[in-house]
C-alpha cells in the first residue's frame, strides 16, 4: 500500500511539474507585443461600418513565470450615415478614427490557454475631432451652414458610442484559447473566432 501511495504521489508531482513547465513555456512565448489584422465589428447602428485592429502587449510580473499585465489597444475607424437636425440641411455622412486602450491581468492556465481579467475602469477611448470628416449636401443656397463646432460634437458622440462597443464587444473576452506560437506568428481564438497576430519586432 505504501508503494502504491508513493508511486501515486510521484506521478502527481511529475504531472504538476509538467503542467507548470507548459504554462511557463506558453507565458514566455507570448510575452511581448503583438499586432492583429483589421476586422469588421458589429455596432448597434446598422448604418455604421466599424473596422478594428487589435494590439496586445503581454508583460510578466516580477516573480511570476506564468502571468502578468496585459495592455490591449484597438485602433478603429468608422463610416456612418446620419441625420443631423439642422434647418434645410440634408443628411451627412461621417468618417472618424480613434483608439481604445484597456489594461488587465493575464495568467497561462494550460499549454494553449490564457485567462484574462480586464480592469473595466481602465478603459480609455479617444477620438480626435480633427480626424472627424463630415460630408454633406445643402438643399438650397439659403441653407444654414453647419457649425464649426460640429466635428467636436460628433467626436464626443462617437466616443460615447465606441466606449460601449469596446466594453461589450472588442474587450469582452476573458480567455484566449487554442494559442499556437510559431516564430513571429500567434494564432488563437477569442470568443470562438480565429485570429492571427504578428509579433512586433
Amino acid at each position: 500500500m505504501k508503494k502504491f501511495l508513493t508511486f501515486a504521489l510521484l506521478i502527481g508531482s511529475l504531472l504538476s511539474f509538467t503542467s507548470c513547465n507548459e504554462k511557463a513555456k506558453l507565458a514566455s512565448a507570448v510575452t511581448g507585443s503583438w499586432s492583429g489584422s483589421a476586422e469588421r465589428v458589429d455596432t448597434p447602428d446598422a448604418k455604421t461600418t466599424t473596422t478594428v485592429t487589435r494590439y496586445f502587449t503581454f508583460t510578466t510580473d516580477a516573480g511570476s513565470k506564468t502571468g502578468g499585465t496585459l495592455t490591449a489597444t484597438a485602433q478603429f475607424s468608422l463610416e456612418s450615415g446620419t441625420q443631423l437636425e439642422a434647418t434645410n440641411t440634408q443628411p451627412i455622412s461621417v468618417t472618424a478614427s480613434g483608439t481604445a486602450t484597456i489594461t488587465g491581468k493575464w495568467e497561462a492556465t494550460d499549454d494553449d490557454e490564457i485567462m484574462v481579467s480586464f480592469d473595466t475602469n481602465s478603459l480609455q477611448v479617444n477620438v480626435d475631432p480633427q480626424e472627424v470628416v463630415l460630408e454633406y449636401t445643402i438643399s438650397t443656397e439659403t441653407s444654414e451652414p453647419i457649425s464649426e463646432d460640429l466635428p467636436a460634437t460628433m467626436a464626443t458622440a462617437i466616443k460615447r458610442s465606441m466606449t460601449s462597443v469596446m466594453a461589450h464587444d472588442v474587450f469582452s473576452f476573458s480567455k484566449i484559447d487554442d494559442i499556437k506560437v510559431k516564430g513571429n506568428l500567434m494564432s488563437c481564438e477569442l470568443g470562438h473566432k480565429d485570429y492571427t497576430f504578428h509579433r512586433d519586432i
